[in-house]
Formats: structure tokens, C-alpha cells, sequence
């Protein structure tokens, strides 16, 4: 189950089907996280998005 971290520091489990609508719903309290690996983005910040899961 995907787990949103919330700008007030909380964490919400949120299940699959409903979590396109959770972060619509929620889009401004979510906090964006860019996931290093070995020093290196993931993928170009540019390409991201703004919700973190």
C-alpha cells in the first residue's frame, strides 16, 4: 500500500485504487521527495512528479 508523506508530518497508507484521488484531493498538503540513488536522481527532476508515494 502506497504511504504519503503529508506536509504536517504525517503519514497516510493510502490503498491503490483510490490514490489518484487522494492526491488530487490532497495535492497541496503532499510532500515531493526526489529519491537518490548512488548520488544520482532517478530521473531528471524535470520529468518528475509532484507527489511522492
Amino acid at each position: 500500500m502506497p504511504t504519503a508523506l503529508l506536509k504536517n508530518g504525517a503519514t497516510v497508507q493510502v490503498a491503490v485504487e483510490d490514490l489518484e484521488k487522494f492526491m488530487e484531493e490532497n495535492a497541496e498538503n503532499i510532500v515531493v521527495q526526489h529519491v537518490k540513488r548512488r548520488g544520482k536522481l532517478r530521473k531528471k527532476i524535470a520529468e518528475s512528479e509532484n507527489i511522492a508515494v
